[in-house]
């Protein structure tokens, strides 16, 4: 198996996250969705280099847990 990151999605690889949000079951108006996936693909495209940067043997988090506080409540 090659751990080579360099040459994974050399071209440009992006997920068309309108059809993940509708296979997930989201029910995200239309617009909203048009803002969520340009976000998305903007940070994508920050990260890419990033996780082709990363030495073979570490694997890039493919899951983040995002929490809200409650009121008066401190972030770690």
């Amino acid at each position: 198996m090659n751990n080579d990151r360099t040459n994974v999605c050399s071209t440009v690889c992006t997920k068309d996250w309108k059809k993940i949000a509708r296979a997930s079951g989201l029910s995200i108006p239309a617009a909203a969705l048009d803002r969520i996936a340009q976000s998305l693909d903007a940070l994508e495209a920050d990260f890419r280099p990033l996780a082709r940067a990363l030495p073979p043997d570490t694997e890039p988090a493919i899951v983040f847990h995002a929490a809200t506080l409650t009121a008066g409540e401190d972030a770690e």
